[in-house]
């Protein structure tokens, strides 16, 4: 009998609490989403790291906002800490981030510049009041430690991911027929994701669903300790459809694939990896579909249409799913929107977050409610 059919010997409990008792220790604390409501009412304190999260929604939810507050959460949380950034649209604001890293820090000079004194909360007469230039500068020299790649397809993104971590895990996939995930321990400079792969790598074409190797089976590979602490792939959607529409199949089972790997590097490193993702079904507010006929609704919000794009392969595969959409803030708005011979642009909207799945269970079907205010302030809807 080969050795490949015998079965792995069991692990003992306390050895795995132990282990688990480790991990959760190393952890960091999660990173806030800018708003303090958020995180408290959906999230469970905010963005955790060691998970994958997926921040759906259609355009002007707030998608890329949010993950730019988590970004300005990690480079204040952690002085050396370092971000990934991975643009597929080519829709990356250096501006708007640093907007968001600014307002963050004359938050943060606010609530420390105030002492409890009896009763009364009185301002301290030796805190130190930055001006706005100071903050704008500060804000400007954090961006030194953001990594933006621009790619074009899952082949550059799974190569930045590598080459910024500096890791010995690389992720090298084919395209061509079946589509798999292959891992190779070697360097791997990021070049343009569009460009042909070179016929030298033929030892990866060779049988390649027996030969790909997960990253959680390589062995002999130490920790990764470099300072990247954040991934943000701004969108998924892009590169994963562009695959989907030339061979369902064979998109997703790379997708699968890579969310694998990705989770597994996520997990082992703590790192805090955010993923936006488009919405599907979304209709006019005031299309009579709204109020007539059956359909399938993720929202507890009846009036919420729509989904999260890429399947439910593509949620069961992550952590936690998180849908952003739209609601009339009032019930006048409601029958602006929903009314008959309303102009549905004309009323106004609170922003919605809805946590779909949480694999630990402890965040499912929690929402809050929020208002974008001053292009980059998350702020409770009023």
């Amino acid at each position: 009998m080969s050795d490949l059919s015998q079965a792995a010997p069991p692990l003992l409990g306390s050895s795995l609490l132990a282990s688990a008792k480790a991990h959760e220790k190393a952890r960091p604390l999660p990173a806030s989403s800018g708003s303090a409501t958020v995180d408290q009412n959906a999230l469970d304190g905010g963005f955790r790291y060691g998970e994958i999260t997926s921040i759906a929604g259609a355009s002007g939810t707030g998608k890329t906002l949010l993950a730019y507050h988590a970004i300005a959460s990690h480079l204040l949380t952690h002085e050396v800490g370092e971000v990934a950034f991975i643009d597929t649209t080519g829709s990356f604001s250096p501006l708007r981030l640093r907007n968001a890293l600014a307002y963050r820090l004359e938050a943060k000079i606010q609530r420390n510049s105030y002492q409890e004194s009896g009763y009364m909360y009185e301002k301290r007469t030796s805190a130190l009041e930055n001006s706005k230039e100071t903050m704008i500068e500060e804000a400007t020299s954090m961006l030194d430690r953001v990594k933006v790649m621009r790619v074009f397809d899952l082949a550059g993104v799974v190569e930045a991911i590598s080459e910024v971590n500096g890791l010995t895990e690389e992720i090298a996939p084919k395209f061509e027929t079946p589509a798999v995930v292959v891992f190779k321990k070697r360097r791997v400079e990021i070049g343009d994701s569009e460009e042909e792969l070179d016929d030298e790598d033929e030892e990866l074409q060779a049988e390649p669903w027996r030969e790909s190797v997960n990253l959680h089976d390589s062995q002999g590979i130490e920790p990764h300790s470099g300072p990247i602490g954040m991934i943000i792939i701004d969108t998924i959607t892009n590169v994963v459809s562009t695959m989907m529409a030339k061979s369902q199949t064979q998109g997703q089972a790379l997708l699968a694939s890579f969310l694998r790997s990705l989770r597994h590097l996520t997990s082992r490193h703590h790192i805090c990896t955010i993923l936006t993702n488009a919405a599907v079904g979304i209709s006019s507010p005031n299309n009579p579909e709204l109020r007539h006929g059956s359909r399938e609704n993720v929202s507890i919000f009846s009036s919420t249409m729509g989904k999260p794009a890429l399947g439910k392969m593509f949620t069961f595969l992550i952590d936690t799913s998180i849908f952003l959409s739209t609601v009339p803030k009032t019930s006048d708005d409601a029958t602006i929107a929903f009314g008959d011979g309303g102009e549905a642009s004309s009323y106004q909207k609170a922003h919605i977050l809805e946590v779909l799945k949480d694999r630990c269970g402890t965040r499912e079907g929690r929402w809050a409610a929020f208002e974008i205010t001053a292009e980059v302030n998350i702020a409770p809807s009023g």
